[in-house]
C-alpha cells in the first residue's frame, strides 16, 4: 500500500507538485496516477490526527483483516477528533 502525503506548507516543500518533480519519470505514473489516498500534512495537532488516521485506514484496508470492508464500514476515529464534536452556535440562529 501507498499513502501519499503532501506537505500543507508549500515554503516547507513536499507539495505534490514537488514530490512529483523530485520522483523519477519512470516511477511517476505508479506512485501518482493510480488513485493511492493522499493526505495533507499540517503543523495544527487536530489536523495532523485527521491526517494519521487517513493513513491508518489506507493501510489496514489493505491488510487481510480488513480488505474486505470499504473506508465507510471501517469507521475509524480518534478521541477528541474535531470531525466527531458536536459543534454549536453558540446562540439560536
Amino acid at each position: 500500500p501507498l499513502v501519499l502525503v503532501q506537505e500543507a506548507d508549500p515554503k516547507k516543500g513536499g507539495t505534490i507538485e514537488v514530490l512529483r518533480a523530485e520522483c523519477p519519470e519512470d516511477l511517476r505514473a505508479a506512485i501518482f496516477d493510480k488513485g493511492w489516498p493522499m493526505t495533507t500534512w499540517h503543523r495544527i495537532e487536530a489536523f495532523q490526527r485527521v491526517s494519521l488516521k487517513t493513513i491508518a485506514e489506507a493501510l489496514l484496508l489493505c491488510s487481510p483483516n480488513y480488505e474486505a470492508l470499504s473506508k465507510e464500514q471501517m469507521r475509524l476515529y480518534v478521541p477528541g477528533e474535531v470531525q466527531r464534536e458536536a459543534l454549536a452556535f453558540p446562540k439560536p440562529v
